[in-house]
């Protein structure tokens, strides 16, 4: 698309925008809901596999108003008088028009995407507006509202295909999770619900006692993951509330170690060997394992990139690699090139680290221009940037964070774990508060089993770089000393 035509797109969006405010679909009232009621939209799509699991997941919502959006594809797999019996939703909506766009966004405090299609899953990771229905899921989006799906109905329903394409998939996914949308198990949707509803409305939407999901864990001890661990842990939320956290979520949790492994937690984990004398037989094991597992990357040193690309080709598993490592105090022209010679290489990651003096030192300038160079240098290509947080008081952490965003980096990142300390919850929670949502945080540094994992997501991570990454997921010890 020219310029031209761009100009011309974004100006029909403006005055549409302005001309429709007014507009009032019929049967749809207008009005904001009262503070104290969120309003909630449930798209569904022509996924349906499991459909019964999601009547199971909106009978929890009882703390919520909620209407129902069909879009094309749905209205040929979901009978609107079947949806009207197993659902309380007030309205059951079975068209959409692109005039309707601004008066939805004005109802709608959140949106669930129960049934996330291969076709909407590329749309929104895009931000690709052809679609009359995902173009208001992206100005939902934009707005900066809760956006909730799940994508484990279409992973169940390509089931096991060509790497290349999973691989293409994964990678749509975790854009969705960069953009702020919470990509969550189906089972899950109603907790991630009701958490981003207590965030518009705090504590009106969650009336006590009134889930399932609540009444699951009254069992002392008896923890099923259920996410709501505000009503019966409040103690240990409010010291991560405490500790500046923006956001509380539930950890996406783990089957058994004979079962299969959470993909969704996989699929967060950076798995990592960045010790100087790793071997290849090392590095091989790295690989095999990340495949294995579905780890979201290997990271390893820039040297193994070329390898690891083409040991990991088509397995949907990226290759992350680290730039000025471990001291970050190279020239920003050196870190450039390593950069340039990494993605030549098959990197899709990479992690750099700052200038540490020059922050500690006030030059913030440097900083920032240090960090732009290396986001330039990587050509789109994902950009994490280790602060080495041991080695910073909380003002020079905060400052980093934001000298990061500035220059458009996509992760803060804790630590190299080199530096004599690792990923703290306070940490995260910090950089996460400072960061908002817009940009991912990966907890890098001493995570060695599911438990600190958890920790850190908990806090706000939406990262987490590891050696241990198979005891991490499986539950079991880890022997892992470090990177």
């Amino acid at each position: 698309m020219d310029n031209k035509n761009l100009i011309e797109l974004i100006t029909r969006e403006v005055l549409s925008s302005y001309k429709n405010t007014s507009a009032q679909p019929a049967g749809q009232p207008a009005a904001k809901p009262s503070k104290g009621a969120a309003n909630v939209l449930i798209v569904l799509t022509g996924v349906s596999n499991l459909r019964e699991v999601f009547y199971r997941e909106v009978e929890k919502l009882s703390g919520v108003k909620y209407d129902i959006l069909l879009s094309d594809g749905a209205k040929a797999v979901f009978d609107k008088s079947e949806l009207a019996s197993k659902t309380r939703a007030a309205n059951i909506y079975t068209s959409f028009q692109y005039s309707e766009r601004s008066e939805f966004l004005n109802r709608y405090d959140a949106v669930v995407l129960a049934f996330m299609s291969l076709s909407a899953l590329n749309h929104i990771s895009s931000l690709n507006t052809d679609s009359m229905v995902c173009n208001y899921l992206i100005w939902h989006m934009i707005s900066k509202k809760p956006l909730i799906a799940s994508a484990e109905p279409l992973l169940n329903q390509i089931g096991d295909t060509r790497p290349a394409i999973m691989r293409e998939i994964n990678q749509k996914i975790s854009k969705l999770t960069e953009y702020g949308v919470s990509v969550t198990p189906l089972a899950q949707i109603c907790q991630a619900l009701e958490r981003a509803c207590g965030e518009i409305y705090p504590y009106s939407t969650l009336p006590a006692g009134s889930t399932a999901g609540q009444a699951a864990c009254s069992t002392p001890g008896n923890c099923t993951s259920c996410g709501y661990c505000f009503v019966k842990r409040e103690s240990d939320v409010n010291i991560i509330k405490d500790s500046g956290a923006a956001r509380i979520s539930s950890n996406p949790g783990v089957e058994t170690l004979s079962g299969r492994v959470d993909t969704v937690l996989a699929r967060m984990i950076d798995h990592t060997l960045l010790k100087p004398d790793a071997k290849q037989s090392d590095i091989d094991k790295l690989c095999t394992e990340a495949a294995k597992y579905k780890f979201a990357s290997v990271c390893i040193n820039p040297g193994w990139v070329k390898y690891c690309s083409q040991r990991l080709a088509g397995s949907g598993v990226m290759v992350c690699t680290v730039v000025g490592f471990p001291l970050g105090a190279t020239s920003t022209s050196a870190k450039s090139c390593e950069t340039v010679q990494a993605i030549a290489d098959g990197a899709d990651e990479i992690d750099m680290v700052i200038n540490i003096g020059a922050l500690k030192s006030g030059n913030l300038q440097l900083v920032e221009d240090d960090i732009r160079q290396v986001v330039r240098a990587a050509g789109g290509k994902t950009v994490k940037v280790i602060l080495e947080t041991s080695l910073l008081n909380d003002e020079e952490k905060t400052a980093a964070c934001r000298l990061s965003k500035n220059a458009r980096a996509h992760f803060v990142k804790t630590s190299t774990g080199f530096g004599g300390g690792g990923a703290t919850a306070a940490d995260i929670a910090l950089m996460r508060k400072t960061v908002g949502p817009e940009m991912g945080v990966k907890a890098s540094g001493g995570v060695r089993d599911l438990k600190t994992a958890k920790e850190m997501i908990a806090a706000g991570a939406t990262r987490v770089g590891a050696s241990a990454s198979v005891a991490i997921v499986s539950g079991a010890a880890s022997d892992s000393k470090g990177y």
